[in-house]
């Protein structure tokens, strides 16, 4: 070993930030700026500079441990290096590299080399690792740091659509259960033979989010054309109860993936929502992306819907009875908020007595309806002549048997466990609600869920529609502000560009006049039979 190597730590680090090579070398070479957005830098004075060379003095602090020295430093803008020299400090020898190389993402792969040695007896050998580790820390936390900087430039200059290269959409989506996940993996290996549930759930968890599909040239009613992404977060909808914070972990993650492909607007669909507004301030901290639910959008969908079948079905809106199953969240809220301007009795039903209770304090002063609470979704349904199911749940919410002849059932909840339950009831209009059509084809290439790939999940689509306009906002964001003008310019929006509400659908079977005519007739047979 040659003399000058012994004891010598050697550390490399790589990161791939979103952003050109000048970009970056334009940040690290402004050295008297790192305390401002870096932590870990305490401070960092320049003592002398010269045509691309600088004299610097440091002091870093990484997990309690403090660093300080003085290095020089040599600017390579030609060739996009960085390389410094330890002069003097705690460490004998300090020296390395910054190397920006253009990476095919369309970004800078950041490699950083350095070397350095204690240079005290006895105490390279035994706690060099030690010192390596924090000078790793060190370096990661300045690349993060330079990283964050960046995408929050980036972002806001979103307004500005004439300096702004932020575009397209994205959207974050999960399997609705194992076997789902099962269908999506079988699609990019059809013979792959599956493991445990329990060891693929597992697997599962562990696995980061990451991109999973382009969506390329989908066009609006009116020609024009956008593009997107689709982001797994891979999560199973039990994980929200035993994983809340892994969950928002891979939420943040799938943002920051969004973020780094240059989307203009993400939206959080299934029970990544669900997470956004439990955590939202965690959340929007952690990314600079525009982020939305795609609720105002889904509960659109769900009024139209509703209104439709009313008119099919016969049933008068201004003396309806209406049961909201989930009624205190955000999309079941809304509708029983917008609701109660036009029907005669609205019920909502939820687990918790407090948020019902919470909840009935504020649709008191909406409307005219009269507003009735229940934690029995299935006495809440009897007598209601319109229900609107928007509970997130995995496992049954209601007994189908309890609808009244009848009875229009809207299932905007994900999973849709009631749409695509077996039902023997012929009596009753169920349909999949909260679901767009589409003015052209939207395929990630596998099953979404959805019974033809001219047709979209509102969360979906309210992200093509802000992208269509660009409006890059947090349109559908925190609980309780979708109010009847937010609906209402989601919707124009959607008219425009040949968004409307879905054919209706009962699983995967589409219903037509004569499937409604005969519920109708099953209605009246019923009725008849129990004498009414």
């Amino acid at each position: 070993m040659d003399e000058n190597d012994k004891g010598m730590i050697r550390v490399e680090v790589r990161k791939v930030i979103p952003a050109k090579r000048w970009k970056i070398l334009r940040l690290i070479t402004r050295v008297q700026d790192f305390p401002k957005f870096m932590p870990s830098v305490k401070s960092c004075t320049v003592l002398e500079r010269k045509h691309h060379e600088a004299l610097t003095a440091w002091n870093v602090e990484v997990e309690n441990f403090p660093l300080s020295w003085k290095e020089r430093e040599v600017f390579d803008v030609k060739n996009f290096i960085v390389r410094f020299q330890l002069v003097e400090g705690d460490l004998e020898c300090f020296e390395g590299e910054w190397c920006l190389k253009n990476h095919a993402t369309g970004g800078t792969e950041v490699i950083i080399n350095t070397r350095a040695r204690i240079g005290m007896p006895f105490l390279d050998e035994m706690v060099g690792h030690v010192i390596a580790d924090k000078i790793k820390k060190n370096f990661e936390l300045i690349l993060h740091a330079i990283d964050n900087t960046l995408r929050m430039r980036r972002y806001k200059l979103i307004g500005d659509r004439k300096s702004s290269d932020l575009k397209g959409f994205s959207v974050v989506g999960h399997p609705y259960n194992v076997q789902h996940l099962i269908r999506y993996l079988k699609f990019f290996k059809p013979d792959l033979k599956m493991p445990s549930q329990e060891f693929l759930s597992k697997i599962f968890e562990i696995t980061p989010s990451y991109k999973s599909y382009e969506v390329k040239n989908f066009r609006s009613k009116t020609g024009q054309e956008v593009n997107g992404f689709f982001i797994m977060c891979p999560i199973v909808p039990d994980m929200l109860l035993l994983s809340p914070e892994r969950v928002v972990e891979k939420v943040v993650e799938a943002c920051r993936i969004s973020e780094s492909l240059g989307a203009g607007i993400v939206t959080l669909g299934g029970f990544t929502s669900i997470a956004g507004e439990r955590y939202s301030k965690v959340l929007l901290s952690a990314v600079h992306i525009p982020v939305t639910t795609g609720n105002t959008f889904t509960v659109a969908l769900v009024l139209d819907g509703v209104y439709k079948a009313a008119q099919l079905m016969e049933v008068d809106m201004s003396h309806a009875k209406v049961t909201v199953i989930g009624g205190t969240g955000d999309i079941g809220n809304a509708c029983a908020r917008i609701l109660s301007e036009k029907v005669s009795e609205i019920t909502i039903t939820s687990r918790s007595e407090k948020n019902l209770m919470e909840a009935e304090r504020v649709l008191a002063y909406y409307g005219k309806a009269k507003i009735k609470t229940s934690r029995d979704n299935n006495e809440a349904v009897r007598n209601a002549d319109i229900v609107i199911a928007a509970a997130s749940s995995t496992g049954a919410i209601v007994d189908l048997h309890n609808f009244k002849p009848g009875a229009i059932v809207c299932d905007v909840g994900y999973p849709k466990n009631i749409s695509y339950t077996q039902c023997d009831r012929k009596d009753i209009l169920i349909f999949s609600g909260g679901i767009s059509a589409l003015p052209s084809e939207f395929n990630l290439g596998f099953d979404l869920g959805l019974p033809s790939t001219r047709v979209l999940y509102g969360c979906f689509a309210e992200a093509i529609l802000l992208d269509l306009e660009e409006r890059y906002e947090n349109f559908s964001w925190g609980k309780g502000f979708i109010t009847n003008d937010k609906v209402g310019i989601i919707s124009e929006i959607g008219r425009k560009h040949g968004f409307e509400v879905a054919p209706f659908f009962w699983g995967n079977r589409l219903l037509g006049d004569s499937d409604i005519a005969a519920i109708k007739e099953a209605k009246k047979e019923v009725m008849f039979k129990n004498g009414q």
